[in-house]
């Protein structure tokens, strides 16, 4: 390690942290500037609470990025058992729910409390109200009250800012104007993991659940998601509905398709043998231990028919297209607020294998800045604490300063 052994690090959320405790652990000397009054405010909404904290299952194909290669080679800096290894280090022991990796605690605060004290018995300085508006190309940090950091020498700085989802308030981009001004451009940005808006009125089916097959069409492509669909007087959410809105970047030329039939294999066959043991039934009866009755009244007049209409009556094949392509009309979506995530952000052609800025040397990105979306299941914060170890590796195995 040179003489200088300063790093900064802009923003106290998950990828910051990490950074900060692998660098004081390497002898570095690492302040955290953070914008809220304390750090690891967004790590309490994770998992509904219970933080889900990483997967499994790690591979670029649960992420959306602009370099699918160059993001599988940033995940593979860390591997399952360095990550299961860090975890240990700051005593927070995890357990595996379906390939998913939570606190035994089932608690977010529990990855709080273990990070907040391994920050401490680490030496990080933590300084918090302290909203950074401007980086320079000496690596003085200017912040929001016109105070500028006094030592220009500092070996790196890391911007573990994160996205504006799950603001305090919508008119903070936390620090976009930052990076922008650096010169690094910034993906279109729009709420992720969050609820579609539909133009459809949904008030008489607000509150069903269901297992549905869901493929969203955009102008880019189609993408397909399973799962528990909640449906609310004018949005469709849950979890499938979440990651396809990961793609949902223009609602203008997307289109959303249900099938409410995928939970038994060969339905066409099963649907007409049904049809046909059933002909005197209403469609409403037709449907009794197939699907929620609100949902079947809702699906029966979609296709144009009566409840109280008979099945010999009807045109059972038009209804079974009805339940096997039920389209909806994205018009909107959840706020950053209401979101877990910000798609968009640094793209990946913009920084290094190192992920650091290719305009400012020994300035580096983590996070959710970084034009790297995941789906729910823990892949964010993995991929937090994955950028994390990318950039506290390459500074160390450079020297700071160097």
């Amino acid at each position: 390690m040179s003489g200088n052994s300063k790093v900064s690090v802009i923003g106290g959320g998950m990828s910051g942290i990490c950074a900060a405790i692998l660098l004081s652990r390497a002898g570095y000397n690492v302040t955290i500037y953070e914008r809220q009054e304390r750090i690891g405010k967004k790590i309490l909404l994770t998992g509904n609470g219970r933080c889900n904290i990483s997967n499994q299952d790690i591979d670029a194909s649960w992420y959306v990025s602009s370099d699918d290669k160059k993001l599988a080679r940033i995940l593979n800096n860390l591997s399952l058992k360095e990550r299961d290894a860090f975890y240990d280090s700051i005593g927070l022991c995890v357990t595996d729910i379906r390939g998913g990796l939570y606190p035994v605690s089932r608690q977010a605060s529990s990855v709080i409390d273990a990070l907040r004290f391994a920050l401490s018995e680490a030496n990080v300085k933590i300084v918090t109200g302290a909203k950074a508006v401007a980086l320079h190309k000496d690596l003085s940090i200017e912040f929001e009250d016109k105070s500028v950091w006094a030592d220009k020498g500092a070996a790196a700085v890391i911007i573990a800012c994160g996205g504006k989802a799950g603001v305090y308030s919508e008119e903070k981009e936390n620090g976009i104007r930052l990076i922008k001004d650096m010169g690094h451009h910034i993906s279109d940005t729009y709420p992720a993991l969050t609820y579609l808006r539909c133009e459809e009125d949904l008030r008489s089916v607000a509150g069903v659940r269901c297992d549905a097959a869901l493929t969203l069409n955009t102008a880019k492509g189609s993408f397909s998601e399973r799962g528990e669909l909640q449906i609310n007087k004018d949005a469709l959410s849950g979890i499938p509905v979440f990651q396809l809105s990961r793609y949902a970047h223009d609602l203008s030329g997307c289109s959303l398709e249900a099938d409410f039939l995928c939970f038994m294999n060969d339905a066409l066959p099963k649907y007409k043998a049904r049809a046909a043991s059933y002909p005197d039934r209403s469609l409403e009866d037709f449907f009794a231990g197939w699907l929620n009755k609100k949902l079947a009244q809702y699906l029966i007049k979609r296709a144009g028919m009566r409840p109280s209409d008979t099945v010999r009556r009807s045109s059972m094949q038009r209804l079974y297209e009805t339940l096997r392509h039920c389209s909806f009309k994205p018009a909107g979506r959840g706020s950053f607020r209401e979101a877990q995530l910000m798609c968009g952000g640094i793209p990946l052609s913009e920084v290094d294998d190192d992920l650091q800025s290719l305009l400012y040397k020994n300035v580096y990105a983590t996070g959710e800045i970084l034009d790297v979306n995941g789906a729910c299941g823990g892949y964010n914060l993995h991929f937090a604490l994955c950028s994390a170890y990318t950039v506290s590796n390459a500074i160390i195995n450079k020297g700071a300063g160097s």
